[in-house]
C-alpha cells in the first residue's frame, strides 16, 4: 500500500504540473485563437450563415470566406475560410452563439466545453468499471490534462460533447441498455466518420437493439438537416466534403497529423500532392481491423465480465484508427479506454507481464502530454497511432486470458482488477 500511494502521489504530481503548463501558455495562445485562429471560426461562420437567411449556401467555400473574413484574422490574410465539414444540423448548436462577438462567443464556447469534460468525467468515474479505484485527487488532474482534450479546448472543438456522447454509449452497453446506446451514438453523427466504422462492427454483431436506435435518432437528424440547408444542399453534401479532401493542406487536412491508420499509411506524402492509391491500401487495413475487432468483441460475455468490458473497448479504439478524419483531439474519446488500461496493467496480476506492460506502456505514451508537443513539432502525429495499437494488442492478449480463467472458475468482474 505505501508503494501504490507513492505511485498515486507520482501522477498526481506529474499531472498537476502538466495542468500548470497549460494555464501558463493558454493566455498567449488564447489571444490569438481568439482572432480567428482556431478551429471555431468555422462553427462560428456557419452559425452566422444560418443567421443571416443563407441556411441553402452553407457549404458555399465564397460565401464562407466572406463571412468568416469579417471576424478571422487568419481568413483575412489567407482569403480562404477554414471550411464547414459538420452535418448541417450541427450548425443549429452554434446559432444563439453567433449572437456574440466572436472572441465573446469562442470564450462562451470553451467554458461550455470545459463543463462538459467535467460532467463526463464525473459521469464515467464511478460507472466504468475500475475507473472508480482512481483517488479523485488523481483521477481529475488526469482528466483535465490529458492533451488531447486541452488541444479541443484551445481550438474551440465539439470534441468535448463527442467524449460525452461516447461515454454514455459506452455505460449503457455495460447496463445493457443497447437501444439508448444506439441513441447516443446517433447523436454522435456530428462527427460521422468516428461512427460508420462502428455501425459496421454493429452490423457484423448483429446489434440489431443498438441499431435501431441509432437508426432512430440519424432519421430525425436527417429530417432536421434537410430542414435546415434543402434536399439539393444534402445531396451535394458528399461532393462538397469530397473536393475538400482532394485539397488536403489547403483545407486544413494534414494526414501526418492523424493519430490513425490513414496517417500511418498515408502520413509520410507531401499533402499537397496525396496519393490516392494509399487511400484504397488504407480501406482494405481498416475494413480488416474493424472485422477482427468484431471477432473480439464477445457480446455473449456477461455485461459485468472483464472480457465484455475489454471487447467494448477494443471496439472504441479500432473504430478511432479506421475513422478516416482523425485529429489529435479526437484521442480525447479514448481516455476512459486509458485509464481503465492502466489499472488493468497495474493491478490485474493475473495476467503475464508482457501483457500487462504493453497495456501501460500504450496508456503512459498517451498520456504523456509533453511528447505530443515533440510529434507536433515534429509533423508526425500519426506515430500516436502506434501507443493505440498497443492498447488494442494488449487487451486482446488480455481478452484470451480472462476467457480461460472464466472458463476455469467462473466470469471475472472488472471492479476487482
Amino acid at each position: 500500500m505505501p508503494k501504490l500511494r507513492r505511485l498515486r502521489i507520482l501522477a498526481a504530481t506529474f499531472f498537476c504540473g502538466i495542468l500548470l503548463s497549460y494555464l501558463w501558455v493558454a493566455p498567449r495562445l488564447y489571444d490569438r485563437m481568439a482572432k480567428g485562429y482556431a478551429d471555431f471560426s468555422n462553427f462560428y461562420t456557419a452559425a452566422k450563415i444560418l443567421q443571416g437567411g443563407q441556411r441553402h449556401q452553407l457549404y458555399d467555400l465564397a460565401l464562407q470566406t466572406q463571412v468568416q473574413s469579417q471576424f478571422s484574422e487568419a481568413a483575412a490574410l489567407r482569403n480562404h475560410a477554414l471550411p464547414y465539414m459538420r452535418p448541417p444540423f450541427e450548425a443549429l448548436l452554434f446559432l444563439p452563439l453567433a449572437y456574440l462577438p466572436y472572441a465573446r462567443a469562442y470564450a462562451v464556447w470553451v467554458l461550455l466545453s470545459m463543463l462538459l469534460v467535467g460532467v463526463s468525467a464525473a459521469f464515467l468515474h464511478s460507472r466504468i468499471p475500475g475507473l472508480s479505484t482512481i483517488p479523485w485527487w488523481v483521477y481529475y488532474p488526469a482528466y483535465f490534462s490529458f492533451c488531447p482534450i486541452f488541444y479541443g479546448f484551445l481550438l474551440g472543438q465539439d470534441s468535448a460533447l463527442m467524449l460525452l456522447l461516447f461515454g454514455l454509449v459506452m455505460v449503457r452497453w455495460l447496463e445493457g441498455r443497447d437501444f439508448w446506446a444506439g441513441c447516443f451514438l446517433g447523436l454522435a453523427l456530428i462527427k460521422f466518420q468516428l461512427v460508420l466504422p462502428l455501425i459496421l462492427i454493429l452490423f457484423l454483431k448483429r446489434q440489431f437493439r443498438t441499431l435501431a436506435g441509432f437508426s432512430f435518432i440519424a432519421a430525425l437528424l436527417s429530417v432536421v438537416s434537410v430542414w435546415v440547408v434543402g434536399c439539393r444542399s444534402m445531396l451535394a453534401y458528399p461532393g462538397y466534403l469530397w473536393r475538400l479532401n482532394r485539397l488536403g493542406s489547403a483545407a486544413a487536412i494534414y494526414p501526418s497529423m492523424m493519430p490513425s491508420l490513414r496517417g500511418l499509411v498515408e502520413g509520410w506524402t507531401d499533402p499537397r500532392h496525396p496519393l490516392r492509391s494509399l487511400d484504397l491500401i488504407t480501406g482494405w487495413l481498416s475494413l480488416t481491423l474493424l472485422i477482427w475487432a468484431a471477432w473480439q468483441w464477445r457480446t455473449t460475455a456477461p455485461r459485468s465480465s472483464n472480457v465484455y468490458s475489454a471487447g467494448v473497448a477494443i471496439v472504441f479504439l479500432t473504430t478511432l484508427l479506421a475513422g478516416y478524419h482523425e485529429f489529435s483531439y479526437d484521442l480525447s474519446l479514448l481516455l476512459p479506454v486509458v485509464l481503465r488500461s492502466c489499472i488493468v496493467g497495474l493491478h490485474d496480476h493475473g495476467l503475464d507481464l508482457v501483457t500487462r506492460w504493453t497495456l501501460l506502456m500504450g496508456a503512459g505514451v498517451l498520456l504523456y502530454s509533453p511528447l505530443y508537443l515533440w510529434l507536433v513539432e515534429k509533423a508526425h502525429l500519426n506515430l500516436m497511432a502506434v501507443a493505440v495499437l498497443l492498447l488494442v494488442w494488449g487487451l486482446a492478449r488480455a481478452i484470451r486470458t480472462w476467457q480461460f480463467a472464466e472458463a476455469v472458475v467462473g466470469p471475472s468482474h472488472p471492479a476487482a482488477a
